[in-house]
């Protein structure tokens, strides 16, 4: 996560300024819970893990003072923390050795109230579309996914030149997206097609249909 979000423009600093100083308290007051309980899960006690989180911002008020000179318009670039992280398992399905690229590649961008905040879908190259909880950002979960099938359409993938060239079928899911109604759409690099799914079972009960 970035240690502080856009707080506001230079005018709403100028107008509302007692305001923009409690919001600025806060969200420094996020930040550092969010710190201390990052430290607390790597094994620190609750003071320890409260004094590391001061140590990593440089302290509360030094941080203040950088984020009142940037001029309240663009976050702190220089203070970023990794608040958490997700990846699909290679073992799960033996990805690394199916061919074509495996990771992540992209992300739905649709802000629909059903999925805010709620659910994110991530295209992951061989590995599909895969559906993870976000309503704890701390602790990612994965509570979904779809690989398609290949077809007589999907493309090969192929490394190395002349003799020494391997190629193998693989599914490529390169792009998500959602909609309002909450149908998930997801588009193959390797000329698979399009996909439209919906979600299901537990995992459909986080949205907000």
């Amino acid at each position: 996560m970035s240690l502080l979000r856009t707080i506001t423009s230079g005018l709403r600093t100028l107008f509302r300024k007692e305001e923009v100083e409690r919001e600025l308290d806060d969200e420094v007051a996020q930040y550092v819970e969010a710190a201390t309980k990052a430290h607390m899960r790597a094994g620190l006690s609750r003071a320890a893990a409260e004094r590391a989180a001061r140590i990593d911002i440089g302290g509360v008020e030094t941080t203040k003072e950088n984020v009142r000179s940037s001029g309240w318009d663009a976050t702190v670039e220089t203070r970023p923390f990794g608040a958490s992280s997700f990846t699909v398992p290679e073992s799960s399905r033996d990805y690394c050795s199916r061919g074509g690229r495996f990771g992540t590649h992209s992300s739905n961008e649709n802000f629909t109230p059903i999925y805010y905040k709620r659910i994110l879908f991530l295209a992951h190259f061989n590995a599909g579309v895969r559906a993870v909880d976000i309503r704890d950002p701390l602790n990612p979960r994965e509570v979904a996914f779809y690989v398609p099938a290949v077809t007589d359409k999907t493309d090969k993938r192929c490394v190395g030149t002349g003799a020494d060239e391997k190629c193998k079928v693989a599914i490529q899911t390169n792009n998500v997206e959602v909609d309002d109604r909450g149908y998930i759409y997801i588009v193959d690099r390797a000329n698979t097609g399009l996909h439209i799914l919906e979600l299901t079972g537990a995992a459909r009960s986080i949205a907000r249909f």
